[in-house]
């Protein structure tokens, strides 16, 4: 029964990912107005928006004008649920950990393919991930210790993760002349180690800078990009603090080779 209730709740907040993907840049509202055609602009009724079923039985195009969806809802539900139901596999003896692990991955999803499509990370992402690290902190199994030196840890470990990125994004400014790191990284950051604590600074810098550097030499070796050229790297960041709530001391094993 916990799989199917899984699935059914990662189908309905892919959902949501999907309105935040789609609003968010544009500084509009998630709540009004109700979800509507981007083409026609005529608003859904309830039947067209249950995740997967609704695209299928419309076949993938739009009720109204019949123009073809885009594959993002269906994808970005499914993924959603996927991962819910791997969760409640993963951490079938941590509850909370199982809930941290799913509010964690709606946060990353949403945050890499708004940050890879327009090169920001919302505010209202960042900031609400961080007040929920704080808010949780007090019994996360992520941080040790009594309820106060929990929300001391991730509190601490949030400022000092936005500390740190701020440092580095001033030193690669000043060697590069040029912008190393975004506001919306140093953010993103500051919010995965308020939930994760000093882990959630260190496993993402880390498995975040190895891919996105192993990503953009491949890329200039298959000529996709030219030297000099930026990647988002929240996507990279994302990934890093999503390995990081699995196994949060992978970074160890980096040590022990």
């Amino acid at each position: 029964m916990r799989y199917i209730i899984s699935a059914l709740f990662g189908l309905a907040v892919g959902s949501f990912a999907n309105v935040c993907i789609l609003r968010l840049p544009k500084d509009a509202s998630l709540w009004f107005p109700r979800s509507r055609c981007t083409q026609c602009g005529k608003s859904l009724k309830s039947i067209h928006n249950i995740p997967l079923l609704s695209y299928a039985f419309l076949r993938g195009r739009c009720y109204f004008c019949r123009t073809v969806i885009s594959w993002q809802y269906p994808l970005i539900e499914a993924l959603m649920a996927a991962l819910f139901l791997f969760h409640a596999r993963f951490f079938a003896g941590s509850l909370k950990s199982l809930l941290i692990a799913d509010v964690l991955s709606f946060y990353l999803v949403a945050i890499s393919l708004i940050d890879y499509r327009h090169r920001i990370i919302p505010d209202e992402l960042s900031f609400s991930l961080a007040a929920i690290g704080l808010l949780v902190s007090f019994s996360n199994p992520y941080l040790s210790g009594s309820p106060g030196l929990r929300f001391l840890h991730s509190l601490s470990a949030a400022l000092g993760g936005g500390l740190l990125m701020f440092l580095l994004a001033y030193a690669g400014q000043k060697a590069f002349h040029k912008e190393a790191l975004g506001g919306g990284d140093i953010k993103l950051v500051a919010a995965s180690a308020a939930v994760l604590g000093w882990a959630g600074i260190v496993g993402p810098l880390l498995l975040g800078s190895l891919l996105g550097g192993g990503v953009a030499l491949g890329l200039l070796l298959l000529k996709k990009k030219k030297l000099g050229e930026t990647l988002p790297f929240g996507p990279f960041l994302s990934f890093g603090t999503y390995i990081t709530c699995l196994f949060p001391d992978w970074w160890q094993w980096l040590f022990k080779l």
